[in-house]
């Protein structure tokens, strides 16, 4: 099975003022079953707010593509600071808070009821990591096609566990898909990251984040990505290992972000 873009598109346009800062992505989700399944996507960081939960339900593949937000939850995100946000419905299936201030270091619980049954996740904010700098590239294709790319430096802080994601916005557009690193390989080491974007040319705006995320949804996001890989032959388990309790789809992630911009030579 596979859910569907339609609305995800409408919501996107809806939440462009807060593109920079949280990250919201498409989800293509191969099911193990066909009945549908409730999808959560929130991300909670260190940048102002508001921020937002899109709350959906998977669509079997041949069903058509009129595809709509679930209305009238009832959602909660605390902190172990003792701070509470009840969120605001902006339209159907998209739901936002109001007073929520992400902070370095604590931990997050985000609290979903709908159709008689409350989801749970929590998830604690990362240390940011700064990019130590960002350059764009001019690299030669297979058909001797000049082509601008962009790569980030990133010296990671040596003794600790740390996982990142990329993400980018190039001019209007933020890129799509996980892009994820962890350093188990190369703590405390200068690594260069590629940064997803679409086509860069001359004078394009290019801003580049980066994410410091929880390992449990490091660990997420890599299965999602092997599943994708596998072009409908999934290896087991079908579906990434859930982060909500009682098992539902999508993600719930705090992190921290650190960003640099360029304007492409």
């Amino acid at each position: 099975m596979r859910i569907k873009n339609r609305l995800r598109s409408i919501l996107l346009v809806a939440v462009a003022a807060m593109i920079n800062s949280s990250c919201t992505e498409k989800i293509n989700l191969k099911l193990n079953d066909s009945s549908p399944r409730l999808t959560i996507e929130c991300s909670v960081n260190d940048g102002p707010g508001p921020y937002y939960v899109i709350l959906t339900k998977s669509r079997l593949y041949t069903e058509n593509n009129a595809f709509t937000g679930l209305p009238s939850a009832q959602i909660i995100i605390s902190d172990d600071a003792g701070n509470s946000d009840t969120l605001t419905e902006a339209i159907a299936g998209l739901y936002r808070t109001s007073t929520l201030q992400g902070t370095v270091g604590r931990t997050y619980k985000i609290s979903i009821t709908t159709e008689g049954t409350t989801y749970q996740s929590i998830c604690k904010m990362p240390p940011p990591v700064d990019i130590d700098s960002l350059e764009i590239i001019d690299e030669t294709n297979f058909k001797g096609e000049v082509k601008k790319n962009a790569n980030i430096y990133v010296r990671d802080p040596a003794g600790v566990q740390n996982d990142y994601r990329v993400t980018s916005v190039l001019n209007d557009s933020l890129s799509t898909g996980f892009h994820i690193h962890s350093d188990r390989l190369w703590d405390g080491k200068l690594r260069t990251f590629n940064v997803p974007q679409g086509d860069l040319h001359s004078g394009d705006k290019l801003k580049v984040n980066l994410l410091s995320i929880d390992a449990h949804i490091y660990t997420y996001f890599s299965q999602f990505n092997q599943n994708q890989n596998n072009f409908g032959a999934p290896a087991a388990p079908a579906n990434p290992d859930p982060v909500y309790t009682p098992s539902a789809l999508g993600y719930f992630s705090a992190h921290s972000i650190k960003s640099k911009t360029i304007i492409v030579p």
